[in-house]
């Protein structure tokens, strides 16, 4: 009997398509942690009433072929910019090295070729049409700090050769690198820390085709987050109370150099605040949900003069 194939060896390579829905070479490799990549074709009953007997289904037809899933990757300081531009929209750079590469909104996303390498098996799958529905952030003690793309496509091609990834070197972000504020002040001792900027993209299926059309991209679009922290004063409290809004800013800076730095700010953020005592013995804690009401950015700088590397 022959030894499955592993997900050892599994990656994403990416390009920014010309045409949403044709494939183009894929420039930047990105090593990650997950994926929920996939194809999947619904198949609906007919409604006729002519079904067979004891009234079981005789027949069904293809309905749609949807294209999309979630891909988790390492926060790094480099290689990943071009995911980052995807998620929000517009790049620009300055500097002469180290340089600043600043990330905002645009209305219209870039649509994405997405090659999802399959493990060890030599195969993979091209994806292309895709825009990223949302973008995430979790940072936990102990624990990798990670990316969450969750992408929305229009085609997937069947399974071929895989192509050869070339991954960057880089340079790991990580959670005791990480410090909280919001409205300028810390928030004291944080447990973990969750954001999120939704495009609110959707698949818009069409006649004569089984495929989405280009995803389109919703309105409003919102960026929220919750930090868990130590409950050891009653500060957030008296802030939701007071409806005091402030920008919530996670900063990561490299240890190595104090150079390289991520700067993630949701703008003129309201806070609501969830505070239990629980069931055990244990530290209390409150968590504060953040919404933001403006334009999230996210700032990295590095040695990259490329936004997209």
């Amino acid at each position: 009997m022959a030894v499955p194939y592993s997900a050892r060896g599994a990656g994403i390579k990416v390009g920014v398509e010309v045409t949403p829905g044709t494939a183009v070479s894929r420039t930047l490799s990105c090593e990650i942690n997950g994926s929920t990549l996939t194809s999947t074709r619904t198949r609906n009953v007919r409604g006729r009433l002519s079904h067979g007997t004891g009234g079981f289904t005789k027949d069904e037809f293809v309905a749609g072929v949807d294209v999309g899933g979630t891909v988790t990757l390492p926060v790094s300081y480099n290689g990943l910019g071009l995911l980052i531009r995807a998620a929000l929209g517009a790049a620009a750079s300055s500097g002469t090295g180290p340089y600043t590469h600043t990330y905002t909104p645009a209305a219209a996303l870039p649509s994405l070729t997405v090659e999802e390498i399959y493990g060890d098996s030599g195969r993979s799958i091209i994806y292309s049409g895709c825009k990223v529905n949302s973008l995430g952030i979790s940072v936990t003690p102990g624990a990798e700090a990670l990316w969450s793309l969750d992408i929305i496509g229009m085609k997937a091609a069947a399974d071929g050769s895989a192509g050869s990834p070339s991954y960057p070197a880089k340079v790991f972000a990580e959670a005791f690198e990480c410090v909280v504020t919001w409205g300028g002040s810390s928030l004291g001792t944080v447990k973990s820390v969750e954001a999120t900027i939704t495009n609110g993209a959707t698949r818009r299926p069409q006649v004569g085709a089984l495929t989405s059309a280009e995803p389109s991209v919703g309105v409003p679009r919102r960026a929220t987050a919750t930090v868990v922290v130590d409950k050891d004063s009653f500060s957030p409290r008296i802030a939701e109370t007071a409806d005091t809004t402030g920008d919530l800013v996670l900063t990561f800076t490299d240890t190595a150099t104090g150079v390289k730095t991520i700067t993630i700010t949701l703008q003129d953020c309201r806070a609501t605040v969830t505070e239990t005592v629980g069931s055990a013995m244990a530290d209390l804690t409150t968590s504060i949900a953040f919404a933001s009401n403006d334009t999230p950015s996210i700032v990295i700088v590095n040695g990259e003069s490329s936004y997209d590397a």
